[in-house]
């Protein structure tokens, strides 16, 4: 018998600390997609890195765009390799770039620390290379969490102390928040604590997803992406399968607070009855000692919880209970000294899931854990159950962890009072069984919608957002991924030409057995190359193709191996206007108007000049507004543009999108930004020297 007199445990929250807010008349409504193209918007021109050339406009190395990216060191960078993770996502439509914390994308960026210097690092490139997911390769120690304050009145560090008064909690969600820099977000009062409820502003909208994996030892790095690997390619009818736990928090009239029992189990029944149907769930309740829970289950234990775990096959488990850094544990009204009240004394602790537990990794599991410090990320002296879970040959059981780094904050009455971290674990796994999201939209969309919905007005809430973190790969797929089949074929080449002019296109698919690929090219004008091959799965082939009209073709191509398994359609757009194609010249005169929505005439006129960068058109000149002059800059990528220009006397960063008008070498479209709230209309033209 395990009795742990001094265990943490989920806080309770009360109605009256957030009486306020009305629980009980919160308004349900429709959220706008995070994750939608509405993201570019949220970029701040004014933290684009400098160049010393007259564009004062960064131009990145690459032309590609990127939608996975690997933040790592470079010691780590061969235990990735090691494994089948980045062949297994590229083969399944990822292009994955790897930074070193040493390289200059990170390590030239403006920054008192190394978190700030890589959140900085991904507001500049998220949006120029279309950044998806981001995975942290390494411990807390060698790539830290940001540590956050929600509590202001409390800025003291324990960290390592587990269960220490400390006000720290550690974060990843600081990396996944893009929205503005830190003076404008997580730390505006400026004062060097950030996060803190009622004096920062992050909006806890995630512009990427982040995972990580918490460790910096190769061979557990290699074991827990292949494992990675392993469960993405089982698409078996095991996956439709969950094992769940729930312990009681507080008893009923506890220490005579007059409150109804706060059961664990609660959860994890509206989980398993609204959200599992036509699944196998394994259930456990805690039907031990002098109260036990109102959902007849069999009794929550080691030998059960554990044992099943290890025996099952499950895709997902959940729990809800006390925690510590080592496991989960039972709650047991285990004796009354009379007065018929469960007092401290009278309860016993018994851990049901612990570092200790005999587990395997043959099945492993997404897990949700409603506890204190199960994925407490800092070395101490009792031992991580999140990070081995994930990472430990052998026992890791989880092959995605989401819990808490310090201690979470519940709410009293739920469900019929929402919030807190039973909504967050319950709106986690709507996102990802029932709406099928991967494993890190599915947290950062349940964080954003739970925040959004039933945010409290107090800073318990900003604690239970910077609490949750994922361990594990964040495009992660529950239901898992047929890996038969190519990937869909990559295009490149010219986007806009002239007609009657030869063009040269590589296309390329990667083969996850490696088998040689054919492709089927549809060049959009008719003309069609027929399962061509065979090729070397991921070998470039080039063709040439010209058109003998103007106008706007879609390049198609798939891709088969040698055993007639299809990729899906790839597209690539090909403009052919008449005459000279837009931007053929490298640079020109730049001219537009600037106005305000709802008014006609423009209130900025801009006159300067414009230079072709690979896929960017970078600007530069004077802003004129009557008598005032200032300089102007910024800079066009396809449809998108971010000028950095004088409006109503600041100086502000637009954001926007446009269409050209190819024949006169126009263009207009519409802008936003976020800090002053304005919109507006811009037309304006390039001419070629």
């Amino acid at each position: 018998m395990l009795v742990i007199l001094s265990i943490s445990g989920i806080a309770l929250k009360t109605n009256k600390i957030y009486s306020e807010t009305e629980p009980d008349k919160i308004m349900i409504f429709e959220l706008p997609n995070p994750y939608s193209d509405e993201k570019f918007m949220l970029v701040e021109y004014s933290d684009q890195k400098q160049t010393n050339d007259d564009s004062n406009v960064i131009i990145p190395e690459s032309k590609n765009n990127f939608n996975y990216l690997i933040i790592t060191t470079e010691d780590l960078i061969s235990a990735i390799s090691a494994s089948s993770f980045i062949q297994w996502k590229e083969s399944i439509g990822c292009n994955i770039k790897i930074v070193k914390i040493s390289d200059s994308e990170i390590n030239d960026q403006q920054g008192d620390d190394l978190p700030a210097k890589i959140r900085n690092f991904l507001r500049q490139y998220y949006p120029i290379w279309g950044i998806e997911y981001v995975l942290i390769v390494g411990d807390h120690d060698t790539i830290p969490m940001r540590y956050c304050y929600p509590d202001p009145t409390n800025h003291k560090n324990t960290a390592g102390t587990v269960g220490g008064n400390g006000g720290d909690v550690p974060t990843d969600y600081y990396y996944a928040d893009l929205s503005y820099p830190d003076d404008e977000s997580w730390d505006s009062d400026g004062d060097g604590f950030y996060g803190e409820f009622g004096e920062d502003e992050p909006d806890f909208q995630a512009e990427v997803s982040i995972g990580r994996i918490p460790t910096s030892l190769p061979s557990r790095i290699t074991y827990a992406l292949d494992k990675t690997v392993s469960f993405e390619q089982d698409t078996g009818s095991w996956k439709n399968s969950a094992l769940q736990g729930g312990a009681f928090w507080y008893f009923t009239n506890e220490n005579n607070n007059g409150r109804d029992a706060y059961d664990g189990a609660t959860c994890m029944n509206e989980i398993e009855v609204n959200l599992m149907q036509g699944w196998n769930v394994n259930h456990y309740s805690e039907q031990d000692g002098l109260e036990k829970s109102v959902f007849n289950w069999p009794a929550l234990t080691e030998d059960a919880f554990a044992g099943d775990w290890r025996d099952g096959q499950f895709s997902v488990v959940n729990w809800g209970a006390h925690g510590w850094s080592t496991g989960a544990s039972n709650k047991i009204w285990s004796w009354d000294d009379g007065d018929g009240v469960p007092e401290g004394n009278e309860v016993e602790w018994r851990r049901f899931i612990s570092s200790f537990s005999n587990l395997d990794d043959d099945y492993p599991a997404i897990v949700f854990g409603i506890s204190c410090v199960i994925n407490y990320p800092e070395s101490n002296q009792d031992g991580n159950i999140g990070i081995d879970l994930l990472t430990k040959p052998s026992y890791g059981a989880a092959v995605g962890v989401v819990a808490s780094t310090r201690s979470p904050y519940g709410t009293s009455g739920w469900p019929d009072n929402l919030g807190g971290a039973e909504s967050q674990c319950y709106e986690f796994n709507r996102f990802m069984i029932v709406e099928k999201e991967t494993v890190g939209d599915a947290f950062y969309k349940a964080m954003y919608f739970c925040t959004s919905n039933y945010g409290w007005s107090s800073w318990g809430e900003y604690n239970n957002n910077y609490c949750f973190n994922l361990y594990g790969d964040p495009s992660l797929k529950r239901e898992g991924i047929s890996c038969g089949f190519p990937s869909n074929p990559e295009i490149n080449g010219p986007s806009s030409g002239v007609a009657n002019t030869d063009y040269y296109y590589t296309f390329s698919s990667v083969d996850p057995t490696s088998e040689d690929v054919y492709y089927y090219i549809e060049w959009g004008d008719g003309s069609i190359e027929e399962w061509i091959g065979p090729y070397k799965s991921g070998e470039e082939v080039t063709k040439t193709h010209s058109w003998s009209e103007t106008g706007t073709f879609f390049i198609r191509a798939k891709a088969k191996d040698i055993n007639d398994e299809e990729s899906g359609w790839a597209t690539f757009e090909v403009s052919m206007p008449k005459g000279k194609k837009l931007f053929s010249f490298n640079q020109g005169n730049f001219e537009a108007g600037i106005g305000i929505n709802g008014n006609d005439e423009p209130i900025i006129n801009l006159d300067g000049n414009y230079r072709t960068r690979w896929r960017f058109i970078t600007v530069n000149g004077i802003a004129s507004n009557g008598d005032n002059q200032v300089r102007f800059q910024g800079f066009f990528r396809g449809s998108y543009f971010i000028l950095q220009v004088p409006i109503r006397g600041n100086i502000v960063n637009i954001i926007g999108r446009c269409r050209f008008d190819t024949d006169k070498q126009e263009f207009s479209g519409q802008w936003g930004d976020r800090g002053t709230r304005l919109r507006g209309w811009i037309q304006g033209s390039f001419t070629s020297n």
